[in-house]
């Protein structure tokens, strides 16, 4: 994992306009021109987002697999935090590992309280992915213009649970710059 950057520009609009990436979170791939305005404001280093976003890569072969972050949800003043993969990351504990050490670092570097996710109603395998890094389904609300499993963990919770990356992180928490999270 490495902070996102503006040359990643390419492989996040692959990821973002890949047919079977876009059916849980749009229904079907954006207009690749559109997509591309919006990737570019958020990845520039003056629109960080509150925790960051970490671009997950091979570690065998540096190519780009997707990324995982932390940013806020909608209007709602929580944190969530948020993943998305090419298909050929897909069933390999990929997302699993990325964000259980986003998950880490946003409780206890920046003490996040709680952190919660949204998942598409048929998305099993991303709602599996965030029970196993411990966030509990409480509800189904409307968010991004459709109806989505809501998750949840307080931070009292996951630091009770012992849980904990191993992540090696160290960095100065701050809301205005993501932190680094180094490759392991």
């Amino acid at each position: 994992m490495r902070p996102s950057r503006p040359a990643d520009l390419e492989d996040f609009l692959t990821l973002d306009t890949d047919p079977a990436v876009a059916r849980f979170i749009w229904g079907e791939p954006p207009d690749p021109v559109e997509r591309r305005t919006e990737l570019e404001k958020r990845l520039r280093p003056e629109n960080p987002r509150p925790g960051g976003s970490w671009t997950v890569v091979d570690r065998a072969t540096s190519d780009f697999l997707g990324w995982c972050g932390l940013m806020p949800l909608e209007e709602t003043g929580l944190i969530e935090i948020g993943y998305r993969y090419l298909p050929k990351a897909w069933g390999r504990g990929i997302a699993t590992e990325a964000a259980a050490r986003v998950l880490d670092h946003g409780f206890r570097a920046f003490e996040f309280d709680p952190i919660v996710a949204v998942s598409h109603l048929e998305n099993l395998a991303s709602q599996r992915v965030l029970q196993k890094i411990g966030l509990e389904r409480r509800a189904d609300a409307v968010h991004y213009g459709q109806t989505v499993a809501v998750f949840s963990l307080s931070r009292a919770d996951y630091i009770l649970s012992g849980t904990e990356a191993d992540d090696g992180l160290s960095c100065t928490p701050t809301r205005s710059s993501p932190p680094r999270i180094p490759s392991p």
